[in-house]
């Protein structure tokens, strides 16, 4: 089989147009998806009168006048900074009602200097009260919860509580105490309900969940969150240039003010400082690897051998000093263009400027937990997020399939059971879900598979709901057989606990002979002899990629859903190609000139149509090209990249939590209005069918339909 050059699933969960023409229009509007409220004043003008109240009683007088049931002591500040441009302050603000924190209600507000609100997304809970209150205590919630998340039971002992938020014990399937806050949630009807937010957060898959309980202990949602000292580093990757011997920035600056490298003791593979904490996990336990050389000079400058393995001495320590230097730099760069402390970014120490500290990025270099891809959880501010960083199998494959003495090259899935050499055997026999696609795996299978080796067709779901299907059916393992590229395969990736069976990937060629042989005995084993692997933590792509979703989760909120999490997956490539200037994700870690997408961003074919909601990554790929359209926009009108991410960042102000694609475009345009960008701006979106009068919307059953237009303003010639 040759080298990969198939996309992986994973790297790295009701929309309303705010304008008419370019910015200029005072509009209001809500979601009947989810009851986000959205209004905008014209230019120069505000919706509510000058004054000098607090920003909560202007906000909650707003409310009032709107038919909302809330007062200024209901509404808490979490946030509250000064605009980049300085003429604007910033406010985000969460409810509580009868001293519970309403769950998913917030407000992002604008106000000008002379206390006028210009512009406010609200999603608050119109009850003034709880009306009904829960039955059952926090430990039958988290119950509850592990249950849903497939874990293990297990005796769960209280380690702490704290106001309305009770810790537990951890167990050894967890990464950290499992917390169970009392909060509040609106139910179908609008009535306020005591409930538990329970958050859990897994040893193995980096996997962070909050899992909404009620008041008797039955799950109503569940929303995963899974970015004068030297360093000789890859500024992007090794195809893009040699190693560079690079200065962190001196001690002073905005972004830094202490500089990159904390004061506490330093080693080659174990590196922290104010904004991150890079170090070696090769042994998958979520904490530094022992060992490594003492740095007392600040200097980081182990040289790569490319020709070895990621994994000798020399090279862990190129690992550790560039996930640590990359860490940083976006750091810095996406400081500088407004993810800052009163934001949500992540620094131990926020110098007084607002926010919550103590949450530096922890990013654990060559992570033994999984290969082919990498992932970033991101908890609410003052926690810190978790990146992991993976050694990818480059030229090769990583297992095999034997049926007859023949052996088809295979990629393993970076979930459920890990293949031996030795490996398992059982009688193959396809998928049937008696559904017209009876192959995909999509649906729960018509017969039993009890022992038996299941072949499933890719496409259509997740890789991960074909798997847990065929489980659930007997089946004691799974080939996935790739539907295009001939040859090509890759490492199918997904998280899910309940996956306990091994699978893997084969491709298109060597699927359609195993079709025919369904019934024969096949041995699924990992490869004794392992390929040359390549280092995650070198691409710039993937580590830029991945900071990116701490981005999006801090600034906008909520990004899960077929919608949202696809905008997630696509904003985290814009943050990728804005830093390293290309039309191109992942290269170098891929193995393939063209990266890991499925074409390269310029001149990217498809549209807002082309979005299903089957897959957040293929679907990701449409606003990432629309927004890859904008940068060259911006360029040929003579702005800068800066100018781009000023914009880019400073929109996410202004888009509500779980936004669809046009509500992320609205956000740029009132971030943009009166600059006379607006039009660049409605240009990019409506090449790819995000024009005047687009949407998208998610049924309650997740149902994707978008209306695309391709028609820009009147007032854009």
């Amino acid at each position: 089989m040759r080298k990969k050059l198939s996309k992986v699933a994973l790297f790295g969960s009701a929309g309303v147009a705010l304008f008419s023409a370019c910015g200029d229009v005072q509009t209001a509007a809500s979601s009947a998806a989810d009851d986000t409220h959205i209004a905008a004043a014209p230019t120069g003008q505000g919706l509510t009168a000058p004054s000098r109240s607090a920003p909560s009683s202007i906000i909650a007088n707003y409310l009032r006048a709107r038919g909302a049931s809330v007062s200024a002591d209901q509404l808490r500040v979490i946030g509250l900074g000064r605009g980049k441009e300085g003429q604007v302050t910033h406010v985000r603000l969460e409810q509580v009602v009868d001293g519970l924190r309403v769950h998913g209600a917030y407000v992002k507000a604008t106000l000008g200097d002379d206390g006028r609100l210009l512009h406010i997304i609200d999603r608050v809970a119109r009850g003034s009260s709880v009306a009904v209150r829960a039955s059952v205590v926090p430990q039958d919630a988290l119950i509850s919860a592990l249950a849903h998340l497939g874990y293990a039971p297990s005796a769960l002992q209280p380690s702490g509580e704290r106001g309305n938020l009770t810790s537990f014990a951890r167990t050894s399937e967890l990464y950290r105490d499992p917390s169970v806050e009392r909060v509040a949630y609106a139910d179908d009807s609008g009535a306020l309900r005591e409930g538990f937010l329970v958050e859990t957060w897994s040893l193995k898959g980096n996997q962070l969940d909050y899992t909404l309980i009620d008041g008797n202990g039955a799950v109503v949602s569940s929303e995963r969150r899974t970015n004068n000292d030297r360093y000789n580093v890859f500024v992007e990757d090794p195809l893009k240039g040699a190693q560079t011997t690079v200065s962190g920035p001196a001690a002073g600056g905005v972004q830094s003010p202490n500089g990159w490298l904390g004061t506490g003791s330093q080693t080659t593979i174990n590196i922290s400082g104010n904004n991150a904490h890079a170090y070696l996990d090769a042994d998958a336990n979520n904490a530094p690897d022992t060992g490594g050389t003492a740095v007392t000079n600040g200097d980081f400058l182990t040289a790569v051998n490319l020709s070895q393995s990621p994994t000798t001495t020399g090279n862990r320590n190129v690992a550790v000093q560039n996930l640590f230097y990359l860490n940083n730099v976006v750091h810095d760069s996406l400081y500088a263009h407004g993810f800052n402390e009163t934001e949500g970014n992540f620094q131990i120490n926020n110098f007084g400027r607002g926010g919550l500290g103590n949450d530096p990025v922890n990013a654990e270099a060559q992570d033994g937990s999984g290969t082919d891809n990498a992932n970033f959880s991101t908890p609410n501010d003052g926690s810190s997020p978790r990146m992991q960083m993976y050694l990818w199998t480059g030229a090769g494959p990583d297992s095999f399939v034997t049926v007859g003495g023949t052996s088809y090259g295979a990629y393993q899935a970076s979930f459920g059971a890990a293949l031996t050499t030795t490996g398992i055997s059982g009688a193959m026999a396809l998928y049937n879900d008696g559904t017209g696609v009876a192959t995909d795996g999509c649906e729960a299978s018509t017969t039993s598979l009890t022992g038996r080796i299941a072949l499933v067709d890719r496409g259509t779901c997740n890789f991960t709901v074909k798997v847990l299907n065929a489980q659930n059916a007997g089946a004691t393992g799974v080939i996935i057989m790739n539907n295009t590229g001939a040859d090509d395969a890759f490492a199918p990736g997904g998280t899910e606990r309940k996956v306990k069976i091994p699978s893997v990937m084969v491709s298109l060629n060597s699927g359609n002979v195993l079709r025919t042989q369904s019934g024969t005995t096949a041995q699924l084993r990992h490869n004794s002899v392992t390929p040359l692997q390549i280092d995650g933590d070198i691409d710039a792509d993937v580590v830029f990629h991945e900071y990116g979703h701490g981005l999006t989760w801090r600034m906008i909120g909520g990004m899960s859903g077929p919608l949202a999490g696809a905008i997630g997956e696509g904003a985290s490539d814009v943050v990728a190609f804005l830093h390293n200037g290309d039309d191109r994700i992942g290269e170098y870690a891929f193995s393939n000139p063209l990266g890991i997408r499925r074409q390269p961003y310029a001149n990217y074919q498809g549209s807002y149509a082309s979005v299903t909601g089957a897959e957040v990554h293929d679907d990701g790929e449409i606003y990432a090209a629309a927004m890859y359209r904008l940068w060259q926009n911006y360029l040929a009108a003579g702005y800068t990249t800066n100018t781009v991410l000023d914009d880019f960042v400073g929109g996410m102000r202004f888009t509500p939590s779980t936004p669809t694609y046009e509500q992320m475009r609205d956000g740029m345009l009132q971030q943009t209005a009166g600059t006379g960008r607006e039009c660049l701006i409605w240009r990019a979106f409506a090449a790819y069918g995000i024009g005047v009068g687009a949407s998208g919307t998610v049924s309650r059953t997740g149902t994707v339909t978008i209306v695309e237009s391709f028609a820009v303003p009147s007032t854009c010639p």
